[in-house]
């Protein structure tokens, strides 16, 4: 293999290497759930509020309701602040852009080596020793 190939199996390495590190199966798990993208659009619309408003308008109870709160809060999307005996809840606005500007600058890269099977002639798709090399 000669110094060109090499630099670019690295270069592609180091690439799925820094895509694999910030994909956070927490936060994008926290994001998938449709009950917890309707108590992210409330907050948008709505600001900083206690479980009681968030949940109004939706079909699950309070508690089911506090529980995605608190996955949402785990995964840093919202924040929350108790205020006697009530907590509000609000989205961690600098957080979300921080956590997908990271994502974004990570797999930048990535588009130079996934790209769709369309560009690709039937006979450059990479065999499967060739992308283990790849991967080593």
């Amino acid at each position: 293999m000669d110094n060109d190939n090499q630099e670019e199996t690295r270069q592609h390495r180091d690439a799925m290497q820094s895509a694999l590190d910030v994909l956070d199966t927490r936060y994008f798990k926290a994001l998938c759930e449709p009950t917890r993208v309707a108590i992210i659009k409330n907050l948008i619309r709505i600001g900083a509020c206690d479980v009681s408003t968030i949940a109004q308008g939706l079909a699950q109870d309070r508690s089911v309701i506090s529980r995605h709160l608190s996955i949402l809060e785990t995964a840093g999307i919202t924040t929350s602040r108790k205020r006697g005996r009530q907590v509000f809840y609000d989205l961690d606005g600098p957080y979300i852009v921080q956590k997908l500007t990271l994502i974004l600058e990570a797999i930048k890269p990535m588009a130079e080596i996934c790209k769709p099977f369309e560009e690709y002639d039937q006979r450059t798709i990479p065999t499967r020793k060739a992308m283990k090399k790849l991967r080593e």
